[in-house]
């Protein structure tokens, strides 16, 4: 999508019922150079990570959205980066992985992903069609078709060390049926097209999780006509615009 000027436009699928644009469901992963940098460190990542959790378990959140997860609590996190701003006291625990990822160019997000054994990610679509997203295989118990992930029409399965690059503003998801967990890190890279947009982007979708939140807690809002929430997001992402720079210096 391209506006007046002809610059090209991201799509934010999250404000709509279905996203169908022509962005391919897996990325050619030699079309990314900074993608031989993390399956290069892979097991440097992986044990930092591993050491964090054997000393503390609970570091792991639970996803936000339970809906997704069947059976509830299955898939867990541990954020670095989540739409550029900085989880400080994370990337400080992992400071090898945090400096892989912070030499990515346009890396706007970078967190573990655990998927419990016999589990499943139900079906949805990320918030913007411009970022490219990765899984590098950390620890992946089984092969296809135990566990793999499927975008669009297209399933394949994970490999330890190597990067699967895809677009999730598709629909996806994705499964573990072994009897051990599987362990991934994601990260968000921006799509070179758009990478001189990347604080507004991150600043819009972050503002769409504030307004989410908000709305959540308040029946009052839910009441009130839909040029409310456009309104309130409009204040909260030209604030966070602002903010987010300041965020990820100011190493707490």
């Amino acid at each position: 999508m391209s506006n007046h000027n002809g610059k090209r436009q991201p799509i934010y699928p999250i404000f709509h019922d279905h996203y169908s644009g022509d962005e391919p469901w897996f990325y050619d992963p030699a079309e990314f150079p900074w993608v031989k940098l993390l399956e290069d460190n892979w097991l440097t990542i992986r044990e930092e990570i591993e050491s964090l959790l054997a000393r503390n378990e609970r570091r792991l959140k639970p996803y936000f959205d339970k809906k997704l997860i069947f059976p509830p609590e299955h898939w867990k996190t541990l954020g670095f980066y989540f739409w550029s701003y900085r989880i400080h006291q994370n990337c400080r625990d992992c400071p090898q992985t945090a400096r892989i990822v912070e030499s990515i160019p346009n890396m706007t997000a970078a967190s573990l992903s655990v998927l419990e054994p016999g589990s499943n990610i139900n079906p949805h679509q990320g918030d913007t069609n411009a970022i490219v997203r990765t899984h590098l295989g950390l620890t992946i118990p089984a092969p296809l078709p135990e566990c793999g992930l499927q975008v669009g029409r297209e399933i394949r399965g994970w490999k330890e060390g190597e990067a699967l690059l895809f677009c999730d503003a598709h629909s996806h998801t994705a499964w573990n049926k072994s009897t051990q967990r599987r362990l991934v890190l994601i990260v968000d890279v921006m799509r070179p097209e758009f990478a001189d947009q990347t604080n507004s982007i991150c600043s819009n979708v972050l503002g769409k999780f504030l307004v989410e939140a908000i709305y959540q807690r308040s029946r009052l809002l839910n009441r009130l006509p839909g040029r409310v929430r456009h309104a309130i997001h409009f204040i909260s992402r030209n604030l966070i615009r602002l903010l987010l720079p300041l965020q990820r210096r100011t190493h707490l």
